[in-house]
């Protein structure tokens, strides 16, 4: 039978009065990301916690607060803030600015920029023709030499879920959309090509045969893909999934799919004669990458410093 949605409770509102705790700021940390996630369900990756958890902090926060903060539905994804959650996410973002502010004035005390910055990065950035990464390094470590570097990949679906889940403080990634509560700055931007190893029966093929391509199968990633490609996915019914772009190529090479790579990535193979493009013309979109960080930690003296030492090339 089809579920309807909670209607709010009437509970009785409590003053938040005293010193906030630990588990005060826990649950409000909770409550942020799914906010900021759009529901339980995709928070679950943000929080490394399960749904059910989830729902237990949020029930917890709403009894501490005395107000019911969001609708969600018995067994679906179904989410929607309440007015009061609306204005508790709010403060919460004034609150995340404060304390961004605190971190800027404390640093600024220092003589020396210190603690951590942590940097998350696509799985194939060293072979980006436009991210000079080992000179951004080398800047980073000349200008600060007491912060300390925490520098990470993953592949592109997982990068802005690491800022906004504050395991990571600035990225690059793909700007497929624009979340609330983070900043972009683009960067550059790159082709993406559809590939075939050189003996794939595909490959040599003398006239362009686009249902006889489309039935091959696809090295794709299981992530939403850029709304400029998301009509070129859907063209191929049959997908293995490949996340990373380094599986995706090792795919590719088999022979035994096809898939989109940069044209970054391919080029070294196709001069190799080893990849061989598809029909070039009619499969092919361009990529969009930009550094990526929190809005509130826009001033951060560290975040600030990644993007005057950052190294584009072109």
């Amino acid at each position: 039978m089809p579920t309807t949605p909670q209607k709010p409770q009437k509970l009785p509102k409590k003053p938040l009065s005293g010193r906030l705790s630990d588990m005060d700021l826990r649950l409000l940390r909770v409550f942020r990301e799914v906010v900021q996630a759009g529901g339980l369900a995709p928070a679950e990756v943000a929080l490394n916690i399960s749904r059910s958890t989830i729902s237990v902090h949020l029930s917890d926060l709403e009894t501490r607060l005395g107000m019911q903060l969001c609708i969600r539905s018995r067994g679906r994804a179904d989410f929607k803030l309440t007015r009061e959650g609306e204005a508790l996410y709010q403060a919460i973002e004034e609150l995340d600015g404060h304390l961004a502010s605190f971190r800027s004035q404390v640093n600024a005390i220092q003589s020396q920029l210190t603690g951590k910055l942590r940097i998350v990065l696509p799985d194939d950035m060293l072979a980006m023709p436009q991210l000079d990464m080992p000179a951004t390094i080398a800047r980073l470590r000349e200008r600060a030499p007491q912060l300390q570097l925490d520098i990470k990949l993953a592949a592109p679906h997982e990068l802005e879920l690491e800022i906004l889940g504050g395991r990571a403080d600035v990225g690059i990634n793909p700007l497929h959309s624009r979340r609330p509560g983070l900043s972009y700055q683009p960067l550059f931007s790159h082709q993406s090509l559809l590939y075939g190893a050189a003996h794939h029966p595909c490959a040599n093929r003398t006239e362009a045969d686009e249902e006889q391509l489309t039935q091959q199968e696809l090295a794709a990633p299981d992530h939403a893909v850029l709304s400029g490609a998301a009509h070129l996915y859907r063209l191929f019914p049959h997908k293995s999934i490949a996340n990373h772009m380094a599986a995706r190529l090792a795919m590719i090479l088999s022979g035994k799919f096809i898939g989109f790579l940069p044209e970054y990535l391919a080029a070294e193979y196709v001069q190799r004669k080893e990849l061989v493009a598809l029909d070039p013309e009619r499969f092919r979109y361009q990529i969009q990458n930009a550094l990526t960080f929190k809005s509130s930690a826009a001033e951060q003296p560290a975040v600030r410093l990644f993007l005057e030492v950052l190294v584009v090339n072109g």
